[in-house]
């Protein structure tokens, strides 16, 4: 414990605090680049699908039938190839969202761990100081407030979607 000017700082809480943001911000970070492989693996698996549907139809010739032997057969080998390929990187993507969705559930349980120690450091130092006992829901709101805006601070450089989302939620909340 820390004794400062008669006000009591728990040194604990201070350093969960402390880890969670840090973790919070490892979490965004890995939360881009995956986004970004997401989208990487979006873009080849279209790329590969179309290319598929060029090979498919340069294998569909009108004389097919009339022909004693394969004519593409390299195409239909590269069809295969390509669609290996496909499943694989669709298997890679199912991988990567599924850590997505994991990484953003990580976040939000560390939000609201965030949330409730900022709100409780709040009540414990209205405990604490006879001065602010006096505070009606109002300043409590504008303080719970300030606390959200602060931690949109904290994520619009690493994250500005969700800074942009957090603003929207707190706006239609006024």
């Amino acid at each position: 414990m820390i004794i400062l000017e008669g006000n009591i700082i728990i040194l604990e809480d201070i350093m969960i605090d402390d880890f969670l943001k840090k973790y919070r911000d490892e979490l965004n970070s890995d939360r881009i680049q995956i986004k970004e492989d997401i989208d990487l693996l979006s873009t080849k698996i279209h790329e590969e699908t179309k290319f598929l549907n060029i090979l498919e139809e340069s294998n569909e010739t009108y004389f097919k039938e009339f022909t004693p032997r394969d004519i593409n057969s390299k195409n239909k080998e590269k069809a295969i190839e390509v669609k290996n390929i496909i499943n694989e990187l669709s298997k890679e993507l199912d991988s990567k969202t599924d850590k997505m969705k994991f990484i953003e559930g990580r976040l939000v349980e560390i939000s609201n761990l965030l949330e409730f120690i900022s709100n409780k450091d709040f009540k414990d130092s209205l405990n604490n100081n006879d001065s602010l006992n006096n505070l009606d829901g109002k300043s409590y709101s504008n303080i719970s407030l300030l606390n959200q805006l602060k931690s949109i601070n904290d994520i619009i450089l690493l994250d500005p979607y969700k800074a942009k989302l957090d603003l929207e939620n707190i706006i239609s909340s006024l």
